[in-house]
């Protein structure tokens, strides 16, 4: 049974990684936080600021590392390549990047948590920043939505929650649809490296040209389009979090700090109206919100 979330259930816009990075919050963090940097000596509200801005960018990190695996899964290693790892074959190599993939998209998620808790001052130690701990400090998180969206990013993510458990509890990822090959693709392996008789007819899906040659191709382009289905709920999540976050985020903010980074308060705003008339994107993403407030509550609430 396919457990990969129903598109047809939650319509999300789609966001990119140049979205993210643009948006109020990010870019309004990226820049104070790059004057704060060059400072020795730091006051805690530029502390807070910089905490802010390390976790964004580990998320930015996490997302550029599943690009990263989408790289390599769509550079096919060569038999030869592959045979000088007699342990790994063409499915190893793919599970192994979708491993990483589930694993970052988690990450980004825990992130997430930290990203509250850290503007939201809830005061809770790192490994205690999950879910249920968060909606225990219900009352302390000011800005109407916010729960909402962690709510709906639980429910996009948790085919991923349980794929990133199972290999991390059981020490493997099995990627499904690659379930058919994988036996067909060792024994042909142990053909090629002479363990067991040349003369068995096995037929070599790694051959190029032959059926299971387009029948691999077509299963990879299926994987692909999995990461890329699951890589762009993530950014919707994390992108609508952080420009639901963002006035709380700047009202927190001192007059003598904003008057201290004033030019790098100027530059970011420039830069946000500037991305924001190019690309429009908030017209969508408000309508939205408001379409789908009750959905989003609805799941909180489940």
């Amino acid at each position: 049974m396919d457990k990969r979330p129903n598109n047809n259930s939650i319509e999300i816009p789609l966001i990119t990684d140049d979205d993210l990075q643009h948006n109020e919050m990010v870019s309004f963090v990226i820049f104070v936080a790059a004057g704060i940097l060059l400072n020795k000596d730091k006051t805690s509200e530029e502390s807070h600021i910089i905490q802010v801005f390390e976790i964004i960018t580990k998320i930015e990190s996490c997302f550029k590392c599943i690009d990263q695996a989408c790289n390599f899964i769509k550079r096919r290693p060569t038999v030869k390549e592959l045979d000088r790892n007699k342990e790994m074959t063409i499915i190893d190599y793919y599970n192994y990047h979708y491993d990483v993939v589930i694993h970052k998209l988690s990450t980004i998620r825990d992130l997430s948590f930290k990203l509250i808790n850290q503007v939201f001052d809830l005061k809770l130690k790192d490994r205690d920043c999950n879910w249920n701990s968060i909606l225990r400090k219900e009352e302390s998180i000011t800005t109407t939505g916010v729960l909402n969206i962690q709510a709906l990013y639980y429910h996009l993510m948790k085919v991923i929650e349980d794929e990133r458990n199972e290999s991390s509890h059981n020490g493997a990822v099995e990627i499904k649809i690659f379930d058919y090959f994988d036996c067909l693709v060792r024994v042909s392996q142990l053909k090629r490296l002479e363990i067991i008789p040349s003369d068995m007819e096995v037929e070599d899906p790694m051959a190029k040209g032959t059926y299971y040659d387009y029948l691999l191709r077509r299963k990879k382009k299926e994987l692909l389009e999995r990461i890329r289905l699951y890589k762009s709920a993530s950014l919707f999540c994390i992108h609508l979090l952080t420009c639901c976050m963002s006035s709380k985020f700047k009202s927190d903010i001192s007059d003598e700090l904003c008057i201290k980074y004033s030019e790098a308060i100027q530059k970011a705003n420039i830069q946000i109206d500037t991305y924001e008339r190019k690309n429009n994107k908030l017209k969508y993403l408000i309508p939205w919100l408001k379409n789908n407030d009750k959905l989003m509550e609805s799941l909180k609430n489940s």
